[in-house]
């Protein structure tokens, strides 16, 4: 027999017998983790810019994850470590790893205090709130049991108590699927090893590499993987959502690192394939029979078969690394394109579809046949520049033209390559068309919010309807594009729309508009209560405005709304233009919020107007009133005629000098009027008494301002004004009645009142007495300053009523009686004459 022959077939039989012994020597299939390659990885093409603003990009991870990120010796390590440093140094950025634990590391990235997580299994939960890179390996989860669990199948452990990696996507795939075991959750997978080595749970379910990287390095021999495949799922670096900078960079260093090596060597490094080691103890006896065979198959094998397995695993990478990048690129969803001289050199299915043409038709055309006219001149400069190889802006929008010459947008991020020797430029791009519509659409939104909020503004902040109409058609011809804008309000008593408000004319024959409600447009437009639109005025206005107005105002198209509030016309807003009327449903809907605005304004300001002639009705009528108790008063207790009406215009006037000012001055004039109305409550007998009044007397004479205040606080536009009525004959001393109130807890407008109050009884005569001179009742208010009046209202009463030139503070003359009196108080009003 050929020797060849003979070394072959005994190679064949001692290989034969090496797999015979390994299967009779383990007691079950040996589990095998080994990593698997991801499929080729898509680099995101989204636009990013060159230079990181942040030099340092803080990385998120658990110390307790390995092979792929854990803490060694206090310092980061594992594949996804190796990983994101290789991907950092591809792209010229620095890295921070925070290793705490999954958990919190992902309220980190949520929370802003890192910018990445190293990796993640990926799921559609997770995919909700973060964006995922291109995937950089797989995991594929077993369960995994004792070596003496009867269990063989996934449903064998249902009902039985199972430990899973907490908040990981075992355990959200778990509850999805409503997995009826009992199961338990461990942040630290080592601890789910040792948990189940020891017999405290029925199975657990891991990651295979990640278990069998721990069984190696832990020494555990009592477990072994029951082969289900679960599930497989990709694994990748994560980032907040919306981050899209960010994840193009890594995207972008992931592609590097994958196409230069590194991505295959760090694999290599972490998951090439773990076996655990089986007992030296058991195996020892095979060991020994075998080791003759196996060194002999070494050296009967190695020197024929080495080059030829170093040439299969070069094509085989080979093979893998084109295929992947195919794959990356003719799958991505932005566009990608090469630039050489002035025409395309290669595209993607995505850029020729986005451009409107076949990669075919595509590959070969001039570059400036396809941007817009007003971009080619912008677009080629910064080409021409970068190929020159100065630092320019690298990411940017520009207009295209499509094959149906369709303009579209696009965002772009250009790159510096070589492509055949030559110097050109590597494009990814997206179509922005859609954005930038919705972009313009939001800011014309804006706008038209902003115009709502100026007239609101202006029917809130002013009652001025001339003022709110004006704001307001001056937001309706620049928000909606027209040359002209006017306002009619429908006059209720002549039933005819009157000019109230315009803008845009170029004459002033709008204000003298007058139609009868009916009559042209805005009449119909009244009465029929709905819009009405006409394109072309030239074929005839029905009466809108005299021909040779239009004529004059060049106008063509025309559109008048109903003011309606409430169910009722109050107006007409029309609206004019020079030229076609384009109008979309975003535009009417403008229009017809402004219209309810002026509605609205035209409505309050009618309310408006109606109220304050209901109130000054009111007003009057109150203080009609007022007016006649206090004359009514006079009569009754026999005072002076015109006595409550001359305290109350002196008191008023004095109030005002001393600084009170607005409705308190109406309050005090009230209060002054009614100040004795609690006399009603007197008997005649005391009050027209002749004689002086008696203690008894006086005892009673004394609760007429707490009368005064039992009438009048019942009425509650009248309870602003009882500081006078009930606190008029308080003494600054605190000797007045009827609660002995002392200095300023008297209420000012009661001390300014007391005296005005003794002032006019003094000197105007009474049917007791005759009247005294001006300087005698000076004297007589000047020595009760600081005992019965307030100093400071003393002081300003002499100045007030020295200034004086109107009359107002001068009494009738004085009778020759020289008499000497004095404002009745409590200790001395027994003996008295009753002057007030």
């Amino acid at each position: 027999m050929n020797p060849t022959r003979i070394q072959k077939w005994t190679s064949i039989l001692i290989l034969a017998a090496v797999a015979a012994g390994w299967t009779a020597l383990l007691p079950g299939r040996q589990s095998i983790a080994s990593a698997q390659t991801p499929a080729p990885v898509e680099p995101s093409i989204a636009p990013t810019d060159s230079k990181a603003e942040n030099p340092v990009i803080r990385v998120g991870g658990s110390a307790s994850n390995p092979p792929y990120e854990y803490l060694e010796n206090g310092q980061p390590a594992g594949f996804a470590v190796d990983l994101v440093k290789a991907v950092a140094h591809a792209m010229d950025f620095e890295v921070q790893f925070i290793l705490t634990n999954s958990q919190q590391s992902r309220q980190d990235l949520m929370d802003g205090k890192v910018d990445m997580l190293a990796g993640m299994a990926y799921s559609t939960n997770r995919d909700s709130a973060l964006d995922f890179s291109v995937p950089i390996t797989y995991t594929t989860f077993d369960l995994y049991v004792r070596n003496d669990s009867p269990v063989r199948t996934l449903e064998d452990v249902r009902g039985k108590e199972i430990i899973v990696i907490s908040n990981s996507v075992v355990y959200e795939y778990l509850v999805a699927e409503r997995f009826t075991s009992r199961i338990s959750q461990v942040n630290d997978p080592a601890d789910a090893i040792r948990l189940l080595s020891q017999n405290n749970y029925d199975g657990a379910i891991l990651s295979r590499i990640q278990a069998e990287y721990l069984i190696r390095n832990m020494e555990v021999t009592n477990l072994r993987r029951v082969e289900v495949d679960l599930m497989t799922r990709k694994y990748a670096v994560a980032v907040a959502e919306g981050n899209y900078k960010l994840l193009a960079k890594i995207n972008e260093g992931l592609y590097t690192v994958h196409s230069n090596g590194e991505l295959h060597d760090i694999q290599e490094k972490w998951f090439g394939v773990y076996q655990r080691e089986t007992s030296w103890l058991t195996i020892h006896p095979y060991i020994y029979g075998m080791g003759t065979a196996l060194i002999l198959l070494v050296v009967v094998l190695f020197w024929s078969r080495s080059l030829q397995r170093r040439i299969k695993t070069r094509s085989e990478e080979l093979r893998r690394s084109e295929n992947q990048y195919r794959l990356l690129v003719d799958n991505a969803t932005e566009g990608v394109i090469v630039s050489c001289g002035d025409e395309y050199v290669f595209a993607n299915a995505r850029a020729a579809e986005i451009f409107g043409y076949t990669v075919k038709e595509f590959i070969g055309m001039n570059i400036r046949d396809t941007l817009h006219p007003d971009d080619v001149d912008m677009v080629m400069d910064r080409y021409q520049r970068r190929l020159k190889g100065e630092d320019i802006l690298s990411q940017y929008s520009f207009r295209i033209m499509t094959q149906t010459r369709e303009l579209r947008w696009v965002t772009i991020h250009s790159v510096l390559i070589e492509w055949e020797g030559k110097p050109a430029t590597l494009d990814m791009f997206m179509d922005s068309t859609e954005s930038r519509r919705a972009e313009e659409q939001i800011q014309q939104q804006l706008k038209h919010m902003a115009a709502l909020r100026a007239v609101d503004m202006a029917i809130t902040a002013s009652m001025d309807l001339p003022l709110t109409l004006r704001v307001l058609l001056e937001q309706v011809t620049a928000q909606l594009g027209v040359d002209a804008s006017a306002v009619l309000l429908l006059e209720k008593n002549t039933r005819q729309l009157a000019y109230a408000a315009g803008q845009g004319f170029l004459t002033n024959a709008i204000r003298d508009v007058r139609l009868e409600v009916g009559r042209g447009f805005s009449g119909r437009v009244a009465v029929q209560r709905k819009w009405l639109r006409v394109d072309d005025l030239s074929k005839g206005v029905d009466g809108i405005l005299p021909p040779r107005w239009v004529k004059a105002e060049h106008f063509s198209a025309y559109i008048g709304v109903p003011l309606i509030t409430k169910g009722e016309v109050l107006g007409v807003l029309e609206i004019f233009q020079r030229s076609p009327l384009g109008a979309d449903p975003a535009w009417m809907n403008f229009l017809e919020s402004i219209a309810n605005q002026a509605a609205i304004a035209i409505d309050n300001a009618q309310l408006l107007k109606d109220l304050q002639t209901a109130n000054l009705d009111l007003t009057l009528a109150y203080d009609a009133t007022i007016e006649g108790w206090a004359r009514a008063l006079e009569l009754r207790d026999g005072e002076t005629e015109g006595h409550s009406h001359r305290v109350a215009a002196l008191t008023v006037a004095l109030a005002g000098e001393m600084g009170l000012h607005g409705e308190d001055l109406l309050h005090i004039r009230r209060g002054s009027l009614l100040h004795d109305i609690g006399k009603m409550a007197i008997p005649d007998s005391i009050l027209k008494k002749q004689d002086n009044l008696t203690e008894m007397d006086w005892e009673i004479m004394r609760k007429h301002p707490i009368y005064s205040v039992e009438m009048l606080s019942s009425i509650d536009f009248l309870r602003p004004a009882l500081n006078i009525p009930q606190s008029h004959h308080e003494w600054w001393d605190g000797s007045g009645y009827p609660h002995k109130l002392k200095g300023e807890g008297i209420p000012l407008p009661a001390r300014i009142f007391a005296v005005v109050d003794v002032w006019d009884a003094l000197i105007y005569n009474r049917r007791y007495r005759k009247g005294w001179k001006k300087e005698k009742v000076i004297q007589h208010i000047t020595a009760l300053s600081g005992k019965q009046f307030d100093p400071r209202v003393v002081s300003a009463f002499l100045t007030f009523i020295e200034d004086r030139s109107d009359g107002l503070a001068d009494g009738e003359p004085e009778s020759q009686s020289e008499t000497p009196l004095s404002s009745p108080r409590p200790d001395d009003e027994p003996t008295q004459s009753k002057l007030n």
